[in-house]
């Protein structure tokens, strides 16, 4: 009779459970859908994780809003910036295999890099404490550009890089480590670096729909990209999308879960098999207790954090014109989040947090908009008024200029003087083309799609306001 007494108390307290993780599910579902309606998002995908598991699993909306097929879990979505995880995980690999040392000089790996390379290690790189800047990730060849993916002419173009600080006194985060650390890669393993990561770091942790390769993710039926354009969500034909390393892996929600029940075992013990362990070995501790601070290992690693009872929290989000993606981890908790999307928004960190902030009864917050204000599609459509009025002055002031020259109030005087400021100011207007065509940072081919169109209107608006006032320069009123 009391062991009936107790199967029917473990019944009722399962059932209570059961009835308490449906509900908290329905309000993620309610939290992430509102999010979507709120911000144009057309497809996002979630995996928790809790106690060593996947918990919570969901893809919503479509992978493509021109088709309207459904996204799935097991979609391959762009990573971007959460790539530098699964980078650093190589280099942990090949130093486990003896062939890099992580305080080695980077050097010594990649000769190219002489000079003023001088002190910078492999942890310097990892750390993003080389003295290198978001402005250097540009001197590597992208976006369509010959060599983009062409590794060793990355490394050869970052070898001109003058560093802004001595190594491993600053941290500055830039993209142009972690593409050293993947040609650093393939080098040693001399192997491709999408074949390395394949081999070596994907099939081993068990993800079976994670790519390095475009032709890949599209047999899979990956997510399209998405931006805004023109005050629509569309589809995005950007050719940006980031460089080897630092970016460029697609991955599915389903395989997310499968990493991120990898990166919460305290001794990395499920990349046993990939002969990897991201502490010292000889070590107690959680391998997340032995990272540096602010960034380490492909992870922003915040000790103190408020919003997480000052416990441990290991985070990394990614942002293209067309996806964004974000994986939480609070390991102490053994709680982890991944949320990718397929438009670029500035959301998925922040519904990863408010997930993972959840599961210890803290109510999910009310759904935000992102401020217009934010969208690079506001700023091309503002670029274009103002192209348009800047245009509409031009050439209303172009056509009175014409006419007070037919009627003989203006004529043709051109002392030097006139004929300097003239010069001048055509200058100016051939400069602003050219910078802004070959000249300028970002490149072109890497801005958000309407920019692409409202920048050069707007370049070419005030070239010729400038083109024209030269003229006018030289066609002075005349004097009654």
């Amino acid at each position: 009779m009391l062991c009936v007494r107790h199967l029917f108390l473990v019944a009722v307290l399962l059932a209570g459970s059961t009835a308490a993780n449906a509900a908290a599910d329905v309000e993620i579902d309610r939290y992430v859908e509102h999010e979507m309606e709120l911000n144009g998002i057309p497809g996002l995908s979630l995996a928790l994780v809790e106690e060593g598991k996947v918990s919570y699993l969901r893809a919503y909306g479509v992978r493509n809003s021109e088709s309207r097929q459904p996204l799935r879990v097991e979609t391959p979505m762009e990573l971007a910036s959460v790539s530098k995880g699964f980078t650093a995980l190589a280099i942990l690999r090949l130093e486990q295999d003896g062939a890099v040392d992580r305080d080695s000089v980077v050097s010594e790996y990649l000769p190219e890099l002489d000079g003023g390379w001088q002190g910078v290690t492999l942890s310097h790189l990892i750390r993003h404490r080389s003295g290198l800047r978001r402005r250097h990730d540009f001197l590597a060849p992208c976006c369509g550009q010959a060599g983009n993916l062409d590794l060793g002419a990355a490394v050869r173009m970052l070898a001109h890089a003058v560093l802004e600080s001595t190594p491993g006194s600053t941290f500055s985060y830039a993209n142009s480590n972690y593409v050293l650390l993947a040609a650093v890669i393939q080098r040693m393993a001399g192997a491709a670096f999408t074949s390395y990561m394949r081999e070596s770091v994907f099939q081993p942790l068990g993800m079976h729909r994670t790519t390095l390769q475009e032709e890949v993710a599209r047999s899979w039926e990956g997510a399209s990209p998405h931006e805004w354009q023109w005050g629509r969500v569309r589809v995005s034909p950007s050719r940006f999308l980031g460089w080897y390393g630092s970016s460029r892996i697609k991955a599915s929600a389903e395989d997310m879960g499968v990493y991120m029940v990898s990166m919460l075992d305290p001794m990395t013990s499920r990349l046993d098999s990939i002969s990897t362990h991201a502490g010292d070995p000889n070590s107690r501790a959680a391998w997340w207790d032995q990272l540096g601070p602010d960034y380490d290992l492909g992870w922003n690693v915040s000790n103190e954090t408020e919003w997480m009872d000052n416990q441990v929290v290991l985070e990394h989000t990614g942002s293209l014109w067309g996806a964004d993606t974000a994986v939480v981890l609070a390991p102490e908790r053994g709680i982890g989040a991944a949320v990718l999307v397929n438009m670029g928004t500035s959301r998925a960190g922040e519904i990863a947090r408010a997930i993972v902030r959840s599961r210890d009864g803290t109510p999910l917050p009310e759904p935000h908009r992102t401020s217009r204000m934010e969208i690079p599609d506001t700023w091309a459509r503002i670029f274009l008024m103002c192209a348009a009025a800047i245009f509409g002055v031009t050439i209303w002031y172009g056509l009175r200029v014409r006419r007070q020259v037919r009627l003989g109030t203006r004529a043709w005087h051109a002392p030097i003087s006139r004929i300097i400021r003239a010069g001048v100011l055509v200058i100016l207007a051939f400069i602003l083309i050219l910078n802004f065509y070959w000249g300028s940072e970002p490149p072109f081919p890497a801005l958000p799609t309407t920019i692409q169109t409202a920048l050069p209107a707007l370049a070419a608006s005030v070239s010729t306001l400038l083109l024209v006032a030269a003229a006018v320069g030289l066609l002075p009123r005349l004097k009654r």
